[in-house]
């Protein structure tokens, strides 16, 4: 499978300069701008004084390369929105793409089992949280680009944590990782030092230590991650990365890891001894 490339319809609003959905728009006063970026579709109404927001969500497409920004009349923005008002106008719009809140579970659609004594390179995507900014500094809302099941994580029903989960492919070539712009790719390398065979079958990605960086193909990046798993169990050593990924190419970085610390540390990866 070849790499696809993200395909983008440039806005039809007076600023029509943005080539990539994340680079900030100028919205006139009054009409709807409708993006649509992979599953998620936002509708965005500027008035003198106030935001207008509304969202909905398409089933995931796993082909779904898209990103589309179209200029609508006054009176298309849907019934159900909500409104932030403003004492002063912001001419502005900024979409920001930032990794979820908490650890995502990743479930490969096929079982992996990585053997004693064996390392391997893994991409995986994961769905990307959308920041919806008056100007540069104005937070307006949070929305999910692909709605996330709540799932536990941990050995027992009493230790643990809240996480995320979503399904990927866990590919091991990067030219079949279609670059999706509502998804990051984070390449994830996993060494088994234990004794016994690692299954693959979920694995915890700390997302919240992870950054976002854009390409100019449009594709969104995260840091390379590497889990090293020294005993038996469920416990392994991440360590982050500092930059992009040299295979992303020519990026910029779009937002910084919710959790600060260091870029080293031992986490709850596996799930080795509890089905959670």
């Amino acid at each position: 499978m070849s790499k696809r490339a993200i395909k983008a319809t440039r806005p039809t609003g007076p600023d029509s300069t943005a080539a990539l959905w994340w680079q900030p728009v100028g919205l006139e006063d009054g009409p709807v701008s409708r993006f649509t970026i992979g599953p998620l579709t936002l509708h965005v109404q500027r008035l003198a004084d106030e935001w207008r927001l509304a969202w909905s969500h398409a089933a995931e497409n796993p082909d779904d390369v898209h990103w589309s920004v179209q200029q609508l009349t006054a009176d298309t923005l849907p019934e159900t929105h909500e409104r932030y008002v403003f004492a002063t106008g912001e001419p502005r719009l900024q979409l920001r793409p930032r990794l979820a809140d908490r650890p995502v579970v990743i479930r490969p659609r096929s079982p992996v089992y990585l053997p004693s004594g064996q390392q391997t390179k893994l991409y995986l995507s994961t769905p990307l949280t959308l920041e919806v900014r008056a100007g540069e500094h104005q937070l307006l809302r949070e929305i999910p680009m692909v709605p996330l099941s709540d799932t536990w994580f941990g050995p027992s029903t009493r230790e643990g944590e809240f996480c995320y989960s979503a399904r990927t492919h866990a590919r091991h070539a990067l030219e079949e990782v279609p670059r999706r712009p509502h998804r990051a790719i984070t390449p994830l390398i996993v060494r088994n030092d234990a004794s016994s065979v690692l299954p693959l079958e979920k694995l915890s990605l700390p997302v919240p230590m992870l950054s976002v960086f854009g390409s100019g193909d449009g594709a969104v990046w995260t840091e390379e991650v590497s889990m090293v798993r020294e005993k038996d169990g469920d416990l392994a050593a991440i360590q982050v990365g500092r930059n992009a990924p040299s295979a992303a190419g020519q990026v910029e970085l779009l937002s910084g890891p919710r959790q600060a610390g260091g870029r080293t540390t031992l986490v709850r990866a596996f799930s080795v001894l509890f089905g959670g």
